[in-house]
């Protein structure tokens, strides 16, 4: 089963609301990490998407100055969220023994990039981890994305991972989104306070979006492969 999954990392709500349009265009459905609510994680909850926690817990972090700062504070953001993947994938066993102190029944921050076979294991904590089978990001630092589409039933679970701002960027590098950045810090705006008209200098070609839209394309011609919300992953585990 293919699952499809979002790192807000602070995107400005449209870029997110546009990755809700394209699954929502295909009738897919995918689960958004969230730092931080804006109105189109409101949407994304109404559409049956499912909301986790993405916490920041990199010192100078607006999410809180302990883990238990931060993490108080991101499930008063998604109360109703049993599932999280740390910003930069920090994990370990302290990290895990709180998510199942604060009932989170699972833990997305590890990449197994491209292993076939995979599924989502019991911790000695009781903590559920789900690997990452496919990301943006890792892709681009690896060698590039290319038109690469899965082809045939996928053996265990695939969970994809894409990044709002890098698919509002159509990102084949990570030069534009650098360079986005250094705009934004001069003139004083935050990346969530950003308009499209600030992207559209730093927009590529060929990048994410375009791997993204292809994808989804491929995928909703076959539903029995499609897994929708990361929880559900789990939930068929434990049954």
């Amino acid at each position: 089963m293919y699952y499809l999954t979002f790192d807000q990392d602070w995107a400005p709500e449209w870029a997110s609301q546009d990755i809700i349009n394209l699954l929502v265009q295909y009738g897919l459905l995918g689960t958004f990490f969230v730092t931080n609510l804006c109105e189109s994680i409101d949407t994304a909850r109404q559409h049956g998407f499912e909301l986790g926690l993405h916490p920041n817990f990199l010192p100078g972090s607006t999410h809180g100055r302990t883990w238990d700062d931060t993490l108080d504070h991101m499930q008063d953001l998604v109360p109703d969220a049993v599932g999280v993947r740390s910003h930069c994938l920090i994990r370990g066993t302290p990290l895990l023994q709180k998510y199942r102190e604060r009932g989170l029944l699972y833990d997305a921050s590890d990449i197994f990039d491209g292993r076939d076979g995979m599924s989502p294991f019991l911790s000695w904590t009781g903590v559920w981890r789900v690997p990452i089978w496919w990301e943006d990001d890792v892709a681009i630092h690896r060698n590039g994305l290319s038109a690469f589409i899965p082809t045939g039933e996928p053996l265990g679970i695939r969970v994809i991972n894409v990044h709002p701002v890098l698919h509002a960027l159509n990102a084949h590098d990570l030069s534009g989104y650098v360079a986005l950045k250094k705009r934004l810090r001069s003139e004083g705006k935050a990346l969530h306070q950003a308009s499209r008209d600030d992207f559209i200098p730093f927009m590529q070609q060929s990048g994410v979006a375009t791997w993204l839209h292809g994808f989804c394309e491929w995928l909703a011609r076959y539903p029995s492969w499609q897994g929708n919300r990361l929880r559900d992953a789990v939930s068929d585990r434990i049954r």
